[in-house]
């Protein structure tokens, strides 16, 4: 059963991916734990020393690696999505290819199926699963999205409602209802997890900039549980929790010798 999730965001080069490795790999000595990249530009490989793709990969006992890969997120999303719409209205199917062209390049697509991909391993069996985020922009895009998500499935499930009633009265069954109560389903999941369980860490290292923008995800995502932490910590004051300076942690080795201990804390 999953204990926590987390994630990390800010600004990009503040070691993001770094912590979450060195965090991954210290959770796996409590429980089975599961590091996702959803970063497009991934560095888990370079950090880790191990070779991880697109499939979960077994990193050390207890601990798994996977980086998630945008466009064949897009694409499964959206095949997924449309083929069981196809096949409950045959009728569409030719327009549906069509629209599939240009839901795939949508602004909102990127962000829907990468939700889609965290939800399933949130649910799987896993007892601790780190995210490794992009950028501010597009983790505060992606939390936007789950409640712009959360709100359309409720309107579409009130609509395929009232479709229901007269296909019932003609005496057809209709599956759409059911597949978008599902799919709304998912997403409620999905939200209550990310609120009762998830850690949000806004990381930042000594420099203005970095700094500004943790405090503003701070500011975007203030409905979850988020901390600020500030990476490479030299003497800088405020209040944050801190992860000391290590030359070169790459590897599991060196990785291990990175102090996340503060992050621990508040985590278990």
């Amino acid at each position: 059963m999953l204990l926590r999730a987390i994630l990390f965001g800010g600004k990009g080069g503040v070691g993001k991916s770094t912590l979450a490795c060195a965090t991954a790999l210290r959770l796996s000595e409590k429980g089975k734990t599961l590091l996702v990249s959803i970063d497009p530009a991934h560095s888990l490989t370079g950090i880790l020393k191990v070779q991880v793709g697109s499939n979960a990969v077994r990193i050390r006992e207890n601990l798994f690696a996977v980086e998630l890969c945008a466009e064949r997120l897009v694409e499964d999303y959206v095949s997924k999505v449309l083929s069981a719409i196809g096949e409950m209205m045959p009728s569409l199917k030719s327009g549906l290819k069509e629209y599939a062209r240009y839901v795939k390049h949508s602004p909102t697509a990127l962000e829907t199926a990468v939700l889609d991909g965290i939800a399933d391993y949130l649910e799987a069996d896993f007892q601790f699963v780190v995210v490794d985020s992009a950028p501010t922009g597009q983790m505060v895009r992606i939390f936007q999205t789950v409640k712009m998500v959360e709100g359309w499935f409720s309107f579409l499930e009130k609509v395929a409602k009232e479709r229901q009633k007269l296909e019932t009265f003609m005496g057809r069954s209709d599956k759409v209802f059911d597949l978008i109560k599902k799919r709304r389903e998912k997403v409620e999941r999905l939200v209550r997890i990310l609120k009762e369980k998830a850690i949000i860490f806004a990381v930042a290292n000594e420099e203005r900039l970095s700094i500004e923008e943790a405090l503003d995800l701070e500011k975007h995502l203030k409905e979850f549980k988020v901390y600020r932490v500030m990476n490479k910590w030299k003497s800088a004051e405020g209040n944050f929790l801190k992860v000391g300076y290590l030359q070169a942690p790459y590897g599991i080795e060196r990785l291990s010798l990175l102090d996340v201990g503060e992050l621990l804390e508040v985590i278990v």
